[in-house]
């Protein structure tokens, strides 16, 4: 019974190390952040202009190049 015991005590230590959540890898290089990624402009009157600011962060800790923007 003592033998039964501590292979019991073994198996939930060794469960226990490895369903412990690992340390997140550092990134590294630039990541950009969309505050709001989509804006709906609702109706729009042909001719009309209409314009929204999309706020950009970069999180990362490197410089963030932004060298192309296409309307999707």
């Amino acid at each position: 019974m003592k033998k039964q015991g501590v292979f019991v005590l073994g198996i939930m230590v060794i469960l226990s190390t490895w369903a412990s959540p690992m340390p997140a890898a550092e990134f590294n290089g630039p990541k950009i952040v969309i505050a709001a990624p989509e804006f709906d402009f609702k109706t729009v009157k042909e001719g009309e202009v209409v314009a929204h600011t999309f706020k950009v962060f970069n999180q990362g800790n490197q410089e963030l190049r932004i060298l192309s923007v296409k309307p999707g």
